[in-house]
């Protein structure tokens, strides 16, 4: 005998046929184990109409319809198998197991039902249920349960709908993962082990509107809470001077009260100063390290304080949250121990990791020393500083270190500083190196630039200065008489140069040229221009190459005009048989040259050609 498996009563051949087709009895066959045509007796699952066995050489083998209805084949056929195939397992045992069901509403949960076995009268196969048709209906007393099964698709959405319509208990269980299992193999996965939901449970609706009952309840409570709170709550800054308590004075003495007093909200919650509090917490950290270090421990320690306001003791971070949207700075006392470790993170000090631990990282620590040794300055540094100032004076007269009292100095405000050498000495190490190299440079100062007022931070080295500025005053004078010389040296060198040059471009003109005013240099003379500075003997060269360029362009246009002038008395003489009657005619004046004579108009070729129109046409007497 073949086996029938699951997915087989779901899989048909290229021409629509089945693999598996119900005997008389009601028992599933295989095409295999049935007699060819309509000897096999098999009718279709899904229609009840007979089936033909067909086992031809060419084609797979396979049922197929023996007349089919409107020319189609029958599309529930696998379905109707395992709906037949499920309600007898299910009619036989009369038990399956049933999945739990739980609800959610805003973080709130209810169990609808439990998971369990349960054990029903019996189980119906049902052509319809009002308008759907379920895969398998069971029945305990007077309730039904209807199951369906997914092997290809999930139950459609319009079928849950309506599921949910007739109020009516429905299951799915997922048969997917077992299409290739056995079909007398998997009886147990219907009843107990195949993965199921519920589509529907009528008991959900009740269990929904209970958390939702809940959830008002819980708004109601809330917002009396909320009232509460904004009613009594009052947010604490951070104070603008130091207290006095003994965990803020532990932190400061330890040279990290930076990181305390922050402003942080829900500092209201607590009834000691914001600096106080958080001290607590930061003492009870470093006390903690190396081990973790929760935000319920930081909260301990101010509890253990007596330092939470009773009536914020009990507020929840969510209560806070609504708090908040009333305008208040107010958070629970919790996340403000927490919003203050943040704080602490984002200045580099502490590390959170999971589960609200915070671990102090070196940064802290080296803070912690530095503050220690800062307090031991003063006695390491008065002795230092001591032999320094001695060491400077020791090469002052004397009469200018007599009254010096170095207890007295080291006491007294520095002038213009605001602070005594004894304050200086608690400054951290970079700003007191930079007093102490303001004192070792007094002497340099002095040397390299004295003035009036130079900072002495309170020394005996008036002396040294007034005889600083004495020297100066007199090199500043003998520089400016060396300023003048070279003033008066360059001027007179300016001028040469510019007086060779005009002389060399220009020849005896030049002289000329240098001391007359030129309207290119601004009015001034080229030796006036030159003597201003360079720009002005720029200048002076500059105008000096465009005179250079003018007496180019005269020469050439005198050239011109001789040229012409000499071509026209040459063609006056070869007109007139008289030269001198040529040469008249050249130095008489004419009407028709503007009352010039011929010698004087013409200056190039085109003048030349007018004067030559006047001339008689034949070699004339007169």
């Amino acid at each position: 005998m073949s086996v029938v498996r699951l997915g087989q009563l779901f899989a048909c051949t290229e021409q629509g046929g089945a693999f598996v087709a119900e005997a008389s009895d009601g028992r599933l066959l295989h095409i295999d184990d049935v007699p060819s045509g309509l000897a096999c007796g098999c009718i279709c699952p899904g229609c009840g109409r007979p089936m033909v066995a067909k086992k031809g050489r060419l084609q797979a083998h396979h049922f197929a319809h023996h007349a089919q209805l409107l020319g189609r084949s029958c599309a529930s056929a696998g379905e109707t198998a395992l709906h037949k195939f499920a309600k007898r397992i299910l009619d036989e045992r009369l038990e399956i197991a049933l999945p739990a069901m739980i609800v959610e509403e805003r973080g709130e949960r209810a169990i609808v039902v439990q998971a369990e076995k349960r054990t029903f009268d019996r189980a119906i196969l049902e052509t319809k249920e009002e308008q759907i048709v379920p895969d398998v209906v069971l029945i305990l007393r007077d309730r039904r349960l209807i199951v369906e099964f997914k092997v290809t698709h999930p139950c459609a959405e319009q079928k849950i709908a309506r599921i949910r319509a007739m109020d009516v208990g429905a299951i799915e269980i997922d048969l997917s993962p077992y299409r290739d299992h056995l079909l007398s193999e998997i009886d147990g996965q219907i009843l107990y082990d195949a993965p199921r939901i519920w589509l529907h449970n009528p008991r959900e609706r009740g269990a929904r509107e209970r958390l939702a009952d809940k959830a008002r309840q819980r708004d109601e409570e809330k917002k009396k809470q909320v009232e509460r709170y904004l009613a009594a709550y009052r947010h604490r800054l951070p104070s603008k001077v130091a207290g006095r308590g003994d965990c803020e004075t532990t932190v400061r003495n330890e040279g990290i009260g930076d990181l305390i007093n922050l402003p942080v909200d829900g500092s209201g919650c607590f009834t000691s100063a914001v600096a106080e509090w958080q001290a607590a917490v930061l003492l009870a950290l470093l006390a903690a390290a190396p081990q973790p270090f929760r935000t319920r421990n930081g909260l301990d320690a101010i509890h253990r304080k007596g330092w939470v306001d009773r009536k914020f003791a009990d507020m929840t971070d969510d209560v806070a949250s609504a708090v908040e949207n009333g305008g208040l700075r107010i958070t629970s006392p919790r996340k403000a121990v927490e919003a203050y470790l943040e704080q602490l993170e984002q200045l580099g000090f502490v590390h959170s990791g999971r589960t609200e631990i915070w671990r102090v990282l070196p940064a802290l620590l080296i803070c912690i020393e530095e503050a220690r040794e800062l307090r031991e300055r003063p006695y390491r540094r008065v002795a230092e500083i001591r032999q320094l100032v001695g060491e400077m004076l020791s090469g002052l007269p004397n009469e200018e270190t007599t009254r010096f009292v170095f207890d007295q100095w080291w006491s007294s405000k520095a002038p213009g500083r605001g602070y005594s050498p004894s304050e200086a000495s608690a400054f951290d190490e970079t700003k007191w190196q930079s007093f102490l190299q303001d004192l070792t440079n007094i002497p340099t100062r002095i040397r390299s630039s004295p003035r009036q007022g130079l900072d002495l931070i309170g020394l005996p080295f008036e002396g040294s200065l007034s005889r600083a500025l004495k020297r100066k005053r007199l090199e500043e004078e003998e520089h400016e008489r060396a300023k003048q010389a070279k003033l008066e040296a360059d001027k007179a060198a300016r001028v040469s140069r510019l007086r060779n040059r005009a002389l060399d471009q220009i020849g005896r003109e030049g002289e000329a040229w240098v001391a007359t005013p030129s309207f290119t240099i601004h009015g001034q003379t080229p030796i006036d221009a030159a003597a201003s500075g360079e720009a002005g003997y720029d200048d002076a060269v500059r105008a000096l190459d465009r005179r250079m360029r003018e007496i180019v362009v005269e020469q050439q246009a005198r050239d011109r005009k001789a040229s012409a002038v000499a071509a026209l008395a040459a063609l006056a003489r070869s007109r007139y048989f008289d030269a001198e009657r040529a040469s008249l005619w050249m130095r008489s004046r004419r009407r028709e040259l503007d009352g010039k004579s011929p010698e004087e108009f013409v200056v190039d070729d085109a003048t030349r050609q007018r004067c030559e129109d006047l001339l008689p046409a034949k070699r004339s007497y007169r």
